[in-house]
Formats: structure tokens, C-alpha cells, sequence
């Protein structure tokens, strides 16, 4: 093994300083938010906005990864049959509900002797890669063909973007 002599030594050192703040040669932008107003989904066909749009301008010239987290607390129907629905986090109102961010999620039908959960918390996390200039972040319920509507209490996202040249 060869030793280093004091220029590489002082090479390697310059090298690790400068590079971790190469790797972010562009600062990420980062947005978030939170609602507690009681939102109804209602639909089967259309996605329900819960949280957006959340907007975030990417610098010009960049092209950015970003990932958007929504986390929304939903209210259990009282029905005695399962119950079906979609979660997701996009950044579009339209994401098909067969997309890998879109989290079905469902409420067992109701137990009328035991005391089932009221509530139940929902999230969806995705990664969107190569986005460039204005771009909007929304939380979105739907309900599966045939299900009662169904309420969410509270919703709260936050929404990261980097340079992916870093």
C-alpha cells in the first residue's frame, strides 16, 4: 500500500470539503401544509382534493426530484360490509388508482359486538423524478365503485424537492 504524500493529502482534503456542498449545487425547495376542516369523499369516479395544490417553483434552468407525503385521518363508515377506498399523494388531481403511489385501503365491515376503531390514519409517499418549473402537490381520496361516502377529519402533507444533478 502506498502512503500519500502531503499534496494528495491536501487534494483529498479540499476534495471532501467541497464536495458535499457540490452535491446541492442548487438548494432543494420544500412545501407543506395542513387542513382540520372535514372533507367528504363522495365519489367513485373523480378523486377528491383533501390537501392542494401545494405549489412549488422550481428554480429555472433545473431539473429536480421530488417527493410529496400526505398522512389524513378517516373517519369509519358504520356499514356491515367492507368498505373500499384510494389514497394517494401526486401531483396531479387525475393519478389512476393502479399507479404505485395510490394506496387502496379499506374498512372492515362493522362488528356490532365488538367496539371497532372510529378512525383510521391513511398516507401515501411518492417519488416523482425530472420536474421542471411550476409544479403543483395534492392529497386525494376516492371511494371504490359502489362504497359509501366516507369523511376525513384532518390532512397534512409536506413536499421535497431536489436538484437530481447532485
Amino acid at each position: 500500500m502506498k502512503l500519500l504524500n502531503s499534496f494528495n493529502k491536501s487534494l483529498l482534503l479540499l476534495n471532501l470539503t467541497m464536495m458535499p456542498s457540490l452535491a446541492l449545487a442548487v438548494d432543494p425547495v420544500i412545501d407543506g401544509s395542513k387542513t382540520a376542516v372535514d372533507i367528504t369523499i363522495t365519489s367513485s369516479v373523480n378523486w377528491t382534493t383533501l390537501l392542494g395544490p401545494m405549489l412549488v417553483v422550481i428554480p429555472a434552468n433545473s431539473v429536480f426530484n421530488c417527493e410529496v407525503t400526505c398522512t389524513s385521518t378517516v373517519n369509519k363508515t358504520a356499514e356491515v360490509t367492507d368498505q373500499d377506498y384510494f389514497y394517494a399523494a401526486f401531483n396531479s388531481t387525475n393519478p389512476s388508482t393502479a399507479d404505485a403511489c395510490v394506496r387502496p385501503f379499506d374498512f372492515p365491515q362493522d362488528d356490532t359486538v365488538i367496539d371497532d376503531a372510529d378512525k383510521m390514519v391513511v398516507a401515501s409517499t411518492c417519488y416523482i423524478p425530472s420536474l421542471s418549473g411550476a409544479q403543483n402537490f395534492y392529497c386525494l381520496g376516492r371511494k371504490g365503485i359502489g362504497e359509501v361516502n366516507t369523511s376525513v377529519d384532518n390532512t397534512s402533507a409536506h413536499v421535497i424537492c431536489v436538484d437530481d444533478q447532485g
